[in-house]
């Protein structure tokens, strides 16, 4: 079964399939209405996720043109929103949005996909399988076992051939037997598994069998890293189970690990336009230049604020105002390094703060943005940019605050001389 998310946020995006995903269903993700309803007549899809604000259309229109059309009229579709507007949910309700949650609620999102999964279609088994046997018929019988119950295997009939596969592939489960041929017995290869240095792989479930059924061999596995332990010959419901055990809850780790991530991630960054809000840069400022105080290293801060930007807004709506940010923050991020930080601190201004840059080379970055911002035409409208500049000196007792009250009071100045400016404090 498979969900179509309409989003436009791409940090979004990520965790709202990781929360959908956590309920059974595969995803797919698209940032805008009509992409989503193009894709909607080339495949089927069983649930459809939409946020309330598209860039092309609001969440009430498309449900309304999946409704028009026979092919799609009767897949579920569930709104995503921060908004409370009881009339505006009420709209969205009348125009064929099935069911509305709020953003956050993401484990209830991850509990309706869930309920969605088991009422309307069964869950196979998946998964990929490293496993270990030196014995041919032992190997062939297990492998086809779990392969008729939709996992996928590699098998490998020495440790060190095993150690090569994991170290290359992603696997969500290692099977190994104890007693195996060559410089490796399993013994080894669990400890090998469990001291490689790449973090992805610590998480990976082993599950080791042999016809050993004495507890010091069982416990001597465990410390080593091994999560279960099965003793020869296999019962093929056992072993299904097992599998199946160490799987699920290795996948749900791998969600959780996700999810947090991704929830850092929108803690940190600007979800219309992808770069580092004003908090992280709040934070961040400080120890850069603390740095650059302590190693001697130039720092400037740049403030960019789009000129006549409101006008643009009452003009054309929101929804093309957003668009030019998000071109605007697109060109920002490629005009800096990978070392500098690009933060969009409110509205329609951003701030790049630029390492290993004084005064000078900032105005010098400043004006070859500025030229490109007036060259850019983001969606087809005539833009503008306003620049101001403050150095971070080596010398100086000014905390951030106060730097950055000095370049907006050069940004003010180029704006009252026509913006359209690259202004520095002297």
């Amino acid at each position: 079964m498979e969900g179509l998310i309409v989003e436009p946020s791409r940090t979004y995006q990520k965790l709202l399939s990781s929360a959908i995903e956590s309920g059974g269903l595969e995803t797919q993700q698209v940032s805008s209405g009509s992409e989503a309803l193009m894709l909607l007549r080339k495949q089927p899809f069983d649930l459809v996720f939409v946020a309330m604000h598209l860039q092309d259309m609001d969440a009430s229109m498309f449900s309304s043109h999946l409704r028009a059309d026979l092919r799609t009229r009767q897949i579920p579709v569930v709104m995503v929103t921060s908004n409370e507007d009881k009339k505006l949910l009420d709209e969205a309700f009348s125009a064929g949005v099935t069911e509305i949650f709020a953003k956050h609620e993401l484990d209830k999102i991850t509990s309706y996909t869930a309920q969605f999964s088991r009422k309307n279609g069964s869950k196979t088994m998946s998964g990929r399988i490293l496993y270990i046997e030196d014995s041919p018929s032992a190997a062939s019988m297990t492998s086809a076992v779990l392969r008729e119950s939709g996992y996928t295997v590699d098998h490998f009939a020495s440790g060190e051939e095993g150690i090569a596969a994991f170290q290359k592939y992603a696997y969500d489960l290692v099977l190994t037997d104890i007693l195996l041929k060559g410089k490796l017995n399993g013994y080894g290869t669990v400890k090998a598994l469990r001291h490689l240095e790449d973090e992805s792989k610590k998480y990976v479930p082993l599950l080791v069998f042999s016809v050993l059924d004495e507890v010091a061999h069982k416990v001597e596995l465990l410390r080593l890293g091994a999560n279960d332990y099965v003793t020869k010959p296999l019962i093929q419901e056992e072993l299904l189970a097992r599998v199946s055990n160490l799987i699920t809850s290795k996948k749900l780790l791998d969600k959780a690990i996700t999810q947090q991530n991704l929830l850092q991630e929108l803690a940190m960054k600007d979800p219309l336009t992808g770069l580092y809000n004003r908090y992280f840069l709040m934070e961040a400022a400080p120890s850069k230049m603390c740095e650059a105080a302590r190693y001697d290293i130039p720092c400037s801060l740049v403030i960019v604020n789009m000129d006549q930007f409101k006008s643009v807004n009452e003009n054309y709506g929101h929804p093309r105002g957003d668009t030019v940010l998000r071109e605007v923050a697109s060109l920002l991020t490629k005009s800096i390094r990978q070392e500098d930080i690009a933060a969009r601190f409110d509205g329609e201004e951003f701030v790049l703060l630029l390492s290993h840059c004084n005064a000078s080379n900032a105005a010098i970055v400043a004006e070859k943005i500025r030229k490109s911002i007036e060259n850019l035409h983001p969606s087809d409208l005539d833009a503008t940019a306003s620049f101001g500049i403050a150095e971070i000196r080596q010398d100086s007792t000014e905390n951030f605050s106060e730097i950055f009250k000095a370049a907006r009071e050069a940004i003010r100045q180029a704006q009252s001389n026509g913006g359209n400016q690259v202004m520095t404090r002297l």
